[in-house]
Parts: C-alpha cells; structure tokens; sequence
C-alpha cells in the first residue's frame, strides 16, 4: 500500500491507529497564493466520500455546484480542511454497529479562493495514498482507545447534549436496550433534521468503541467456553454489561475477582458494594470475591483468561488503564492492551495468585514480582519491560530514574495523555520540562487546570492543555456541548517518546507514574518498543488535543457575535503562514508528520 505519495508539489502520508488513521498533508510553498485549505475524499470498499469539516465559509464565498443546505456544505468539498493533518475514523454517525474496515484510499487535493470564489476541485493536483484502517492488532498484541468525545459536536449531533449514561436510579445493572434519549439527526435522504430515539446500548458502544469491543470480546470468549475461566483485578466496577457477564461467570463458579476495598469502595451505596451483594447472592462459591487493596488501592484493571482445570494455565490478558465502568468506557479517555501469549499472561495470572488474601497484599512490595523488571521479546510480541507495584523505595527510585532520563534524552518528539501530571515524580517532571523544550516536538493533554500552555504562535514551546478547562457555549455554527462534571476525562497515564525518532518507545498501563503511589499501589506499568505500537499512542495523543484544545480558547465577545468561519484569504493573516515559519511550532508538527522514519 502507498503510504506516501508526491505529485505536482502536493504530498500525503498516512500513519495507522487502532481503527483511525493520522493524516499528514504538505504543500510546496510556492503554491500557496489564495491557498484556503485542503479537500480530503476517501474511498473504501463500494463508499466514496469527502471528509467533513465542522466549519464553512461566510456566504459571500461563492462555491462550485453548491449544496442549497448550508448542513451539506460542510463537506470538505466546499469547506477545506485548514490544517495541514487531521485524525479520520471511520464512519459511525446512524450506523454505530456498522463501521467499515478495510482499505481506505485518502486523495488529497489543495483548494484556492480567486475573486471571492472557491474554484473547482482541480484533480492534477491531488495525491493520494492508501492505508488498511483496522482495529489494532500486531501479532499477540491488540490495543485499543475509548473513543472519550462525550463533549464534541459528533456526540452533541448523534445523541443530543444531555448526560444519560445510566438512568435516574441507582440500580447497578440496567436494560442497556432501553431508549434513553431522543436526538434530532440529520437525515440525507430526506434533506432534513428528525427525531429519532436512541437506546443505552447505542451510546455505549460509540462512546466505548474499540476498548469496549475488546473487553466484550474476552468476557464472551470465556462465557462460550467452559474449559476457560476469568481472573479479574477490578478497582471500579459498576458497567451493567460487564457486570451482568461476570455474575454469570460465577454462577458458574468460572471467575475469580479481587475487588478494591480503599475507603471510598466500601461505602454502603457504593457501586463496588453493590457488586459484592450481588455477587454474594448469585455466585456458586462466595469466597470467589476478594476485597483487598495493598498499602493503598488495588488500582489495576485486569481479565487473565485460563484454562479450567487443576493447572489453571493462562493464556491471555487484559490490562491497560479502563475501570470497568460506565466512566471508565464512556466518558475517560483510557487503553486497553490485550496480550494473547502464554508466558506474559501466566506472568499476570501470578501475580493474581499472589495477591489473594490481606497477608499476599501486605507482603507484595517484598515479593520478586515487585522487585524486577519483566521483559519480553518473542516473533509474537514487541519487545516489552512489566513492572508490578507496589514496589521498594530504592527499585522506584532506580527505574524512575531510567524512565525519566529517557524522556529527557528525546530527540524528536514527546507526547502525552496523563491524568494527574504534576504529582510528585521525576518521570512527570521530565514531561513538563519537555514542554518548554523547543529543540523537541511536545504535545499533551491532562485533566490539570493549571499552567495550561496553549499554541503560541512564532515560537516552539508544546502544547500542554486540559480536557476540563473547555468552553460548552460556543458561538455558531456549533452546538452546546456537555461539561463533563464526574471525575475525569483523560484517564489515560501514557507517555511516548520519539515515535518519529530512531527509537521509539511508550510507556502505559494502569500506574499514575506518581513516585508516592508508585510504592503503595497495586499497578503495571507496561514499557513498549514498537514503532507500530507507539504511532498508535501518539495518534491518540493526536486526536485528543486536536479535540480538546480549541475548547481551552476563551471565547472573545467578537466571536460570540460573528461566530466561526474559515479564513478566505481577504484577510492580512494567512492560516497557513505559521506552517512555513521555521520558528514555529506547526513548522515543526509539518515537518515532522510528513517525513519518513
């Protein structure tokens, strides 16, 4: 497949994700005169069709063959992409169940504005390039992303602006099948918004996506199989579906759980609660619950599949940082890893077994688990360290270290999607200071609201934004979006270092890369060096700053008047002047996602 392709001053290049794919345009600068963005059409399987912007011009921009609904228009067609990247996925919108995998085929083609006038789609200036857009997998490994867009304007057109995740009660199992809400859609046929009512189950699996098709995928393996049987590290647990799966496990005596029991666990009406009297009530053996934590939370989020029988061999994990929750799956941004080798799943399933009762836990940081670093590296699985916590002082401190000069040591690039980044630690110091570094692309996300570092234009400093500290009243054409008041959105704890370098490496997993927490919590830390692996991180890290960071904007009162439109090129500012200053930062991100590693 052509990954890459030149043509006539006007360049493409695709980098895969789990079921998305980054896009990187480039332009000679010679052609920019009246350049007003890019046209980008797909064409996979028997579809073909333009990517949609969420912006379009103002009227007086006459356009060729014009839709007469303003809502058609938005099609980069008639209203080009004004980055010079962009993150596609594909198509869910009234078809969740059904997106399309396969060969995707981007063409892209630079569009001009002469005379107040958006000339025609010129094909002798397009190039294309070709990419297999599936969810990831790369030989025993899977990764893969909730979709964590509760506040966008695709939710916002899909479901509607109102938080109904769960219903009013406070049961902890639902009728996902229900209608939870009625939204106005955009119908093509008819040229026309409707209602239309949807269910639970719809949000969930949009909001889910790829993560939640994995641990759905797993728990139903196991429910199919009898000689299979389930352990679980669950720290939140309360998604009804996930719930309801594993209730069936044991009542068949097929799962084995150990379930956090930190104070805010253990409350009467907690949800954790709720799953231990259920469990109490229907599982065939009781004792197959343990509530426990280490020297604080059991804070990992784990399925270990093994064999049903005396050996109890295992064969398959789950980890990653997704509670298995209605907030872990659809509203956090979180990863899920699923790893299908024996030797790394029975490496987890031990250190189930030695979790399984208030001595185990007591005793772990003393234990070999805790105290070394577990590498891998077979034809099947990427070269990868494990850590166990809670681990000793002085091993925290070491492999910290190791982590934090990594990161220091980058030569490309730094990007990020950490929940809490300004704990105490040498690791999330390193990030931070990598931000004000100019010699290195940085990019990242928390849920933070302080010191937050937007796109400074004229210099190379990151970007450093916050998933929380966004606008929801945003002037026209956008819809009023949802706040997000429960917890957090990013959830995610993964760092990458030089994925367009010579040696790119993430590190992720379930651990808060805190120094403190490091020594008390249960928690993996998962260290990867797959380029494969890593460009579908920093794809991630991509997509949600290109999300969130536009919602970090304070809103003047001249744009709450005006509203939002593209630049036409009447203006003294050229939007895509910043991308040919070689003291800027989108000079850099240009450079940088085009080129060949």
């Amino acid at each position: 497949m052509k990954q890459f392709f030149t043509e006539n001053g006007v360049s493409i290049r695709t980098h895969a994700g789990d079921a998305m794919t980054l896009l990187a345009f480039d332009l000679d600068q010679s052609l920019t005169k009246n350049f007003v963005g890019f046209t980008v059409q797909f064409k996979a399987g028997n579809r073909s069709a333009f990517l949609y912007n969420r912006m379009t011009f103002k009227d007086d921009i006459i356009l060729p063959n014009q839709p007469a609904n303003k809502n058609e228009r938005l099609s980069s067609e008639f209203s080009p992409i004004q980055k010079y990247r962009w993150v596609h996925v594909p198509s869910t919108r009234n078809f969740i169940d059904r997106p399309f995998f396969g060969e995707y085929t981007y063409t892209v083609t630079p569009r001009y504005v002469v005379n107040n006038q958006l000339e025609k789609l010129d094909p002798n200036l397009s190039a294309s390039a070709t990419v297999n857009v599936q969810p990831f997998k790369k030989g025993a490994l899977s990764l893969s992303f909730t979709r964590a867009f509760l506040s966008s304007q695709a939710y916002a057109a899909n479901f509607g602006n109102k938080l109904t995740l769960r219903p009013k009660n406070k049961d902890l199992v639902f009728d996902i099948k229900a209608v939870s809400g009625t939204a106005k859609r955009w119908n093509k046929t008819k040229k026309a918004f409707e209602d239309v009512d949807f269910t639970y189950e719809e949000q969930h699996k949009y909001l889910g996506w790829q993560a939640r098709e994995r641990v759905m995928e797993m728990l139903d393996e196991v429910l199919a199989d009898d000689k299979l049987k389930l352990d679980v590290f669950a720290y939140d647990l309360n998604e009804p579906e996930i719930v309801t799966k594993l209730i069936k496990l044991a009542q068949k005596g097929r799962v084995r759980i150990i379930l956090d029991n930190y104070p805010n666990h253990v409350e009467p009406d907690s949800w954790e609660t709720k799953f231990e009297s259920l469990f109490n009530q229907e599982a065939a053996n009781k004792a197959d619950l343990f509530r426990g934590h280490y020297q604080s939370q059991s804070h990992s989020k784990i399925f270990i599949v093994r064999k049903n029988n005396a050996g109890g061999e295992a064969v398959k994990v789950l980890t990653g940082s997704t509670n298995f929750t209605t907030n872990g799956l659809y509203i956090n941004a979180n990863h899920t890893i699923v790893i299908d080798d024996r030797e790394v799943a029975q490496l987890y399933a031990d250190v189930f077994d030695n979790s399984l009762s208030d001595e185990l836990m007591d005793n772990f940081k003393k234990s070999k688990f805790a105290s070394q670093d577990y590498n891998f590296k077979t034809a099947s699985v990427p070269e990868m360290t494990i850590r166990f916590s809670p681990h000793g002082k002085d091993f925290t401190t070491e492999f910290f270290k190791t982590i934090s000069d990594r990161i220091k040591a980058a030569e490309s690039d730094v990007l990020f999607a950490i929940m809490i980044d300004n704990s105490k630690s040498s690791i999330l110091d390193a990030v931070r200071e990598q931000i004000d570094n100019e010699n290195v692309f940085t990019y990242g996300i928390t849920d933070e609201r302080d010191n937050i570092k937007l796109y400074k234009p004229n210099s190379k400093r990151g970007i450093r934004i916050s998933a929380l500290n966004i606008e929801t009243n945003l002037p026209p054409p956008f819809n009023k979006i949802i706040k997000i008041g429960l917890g957090h959105v990013i959830h995610h704890k993964f760092i990458v270092v030089d994925f367009k370098g010579k040696n790119p490496v993430v590190y992720c997993g379930s651990s808060n890369l805190a120094f403190g927490p490091e020594q008390k919590n249960g928690d993996n830390l998962i260290e990867i060096h797959d380029r494969d692996v890593v460009t579908a991180f920093a794809i991630e890290a991509i997509r949600l700053i290109d999300h969130f960071h536009w919602l970090n904007r304070k809103i003047t009162d001249q744009e709450k008047q005006a509203g939002y439109s593209l630049r036409d090129g009447r203006e003294p500012y050229n939007w895509y002047a910043p991308y040919y200053k070689d003291s800027d930062l989108k000079f850099v991100e240009r450079n940088l996602l085009i080129k060949k590693t």
